[in-house]
């Protein structure tokens, strides 16, 4: 299958991939956007879980991963539900997990698992994603998942270009089989550039805006058992279809009036994101603030 990646460009995905790909579960993640509810107040900002995945998966196969670890890629999104991390939200799990919470029953109990079967793959292998350190690695390093995002927000919100993407690529390298960079230039630049995407994006007005009045919205419903964990397992979409029919109001409308009115908006409460880059100097493994202290 050739596909065309808004920031890798064009690649031909092996068949197991693509079988992958075409999946219902997955198929569903072109309906779930990547910042969540910020969609509502800024549409252009409408990168998918599925671009995303298949970027993870891309970037695994440029560095060099096996055909598990890029599956791994393909599949740690697999359990996102709508609007992202907004149902983090609206339970307040302060960790941003749920969708690792349910990730093994999704990934377990799909067409996911009877297509890995029939390549001689045991979905137990991709149950525990830890193990792929190319794709996960704890912060405040820099792993797949990590840098995709980092750069596809990046992208999109027109503070890098491709040809800065490009260079940047170049920069990442594997040891023991995880991913530093290959000179403090290239450490600097993504630490400046991520700093700047959590502080000013993801802890940002707008995005702490819509999520905080999606929240307020679908807790009155959620306790109300109007709305349930289920809804948030189909996509976007059809938990916002849902909303304006409970509301009989537009989404867009409610949010504008939300926003009109002198209440006091909290900022809303996310993940505490650090990035700390390891770079290969000869044989050794150095972070970024050891250098620079």
């Amino acid at each position: 299958m050739l596909y065309l990646d808004t920031i890798y460009g064009e690649i031909e995905i092996e068949k197991l991939l693509s079988s992958l790909i075409n999946t219902k579960p997955f198929q569903r993640l072109k309906n779930i956007h990547q910042g969540g509810a910020i969609i509502i107040a800024n549409s252009a900002l409408n990168n998918t879980r599925f671009e995303h995945s298949i970027g993870v998966m891309i970037l695994i196969k440029k560095l060099g991963g096996s055909i598990e670890e890029q599956i791994a890629g393909l599949l740690h999104d697999i359990s996102h539900t709508a609007f992202s991390h907004l149902i983090d939200y609206v339970l307040e799990l302060d960790d941003e997990n749920y969708h690792e919470r349910i990730y093994s029953d999704v990934v377990s109990h799909s067409e996911i698992k009877i297509l890995l079967t029939e390549h001689n793959l045991s979905i137990e292998t991709f149950l525990d994603l830890e193990k792929f350190t190319i794709l996960e690695y704890p912060l405040p390093s820099l792993c797949a998942d990590r840098i995709d995002y980092a750069l596809r927000d990046l992208y999109k919100l027109e503070l890098i270009s491709k040809e800065d993407i490009n260079w940047f690529l170049e920069g990442l390298t594997l040891s023991s089989n995880r991913i530093v960079l290959k000179d403090l230039k290239y450490a600097k630049w993504f630490k400046e550039k991520y700093t700047y995407l959590v502080e000013e994006y993801f802890n940002g007005k707008q995005n702490s805006e819509s999520n905080q009045f999606m929240k307020s919205l679908i807790r009155n419903y959620y306790d109300a058992q109007l709305i349930t964990k289920e809804d948030f397992d189909k996509d976007d979409f059809y938990l916002l279809s849902k909303i304006e029919k409970l509301a009989n109001e537009n989404i867009y409308e409610m949010y504008n009036n939300w926003l009109a009115k002198d209440t006091d908006k909290q900022p809303l409460k996310t993940k505490k994101r650090i990035i700390d880059p390891e770079i290969l100097l000869g044989q050794q493994i150095v972070k970024l603030s050891q250098i620079e202290q």
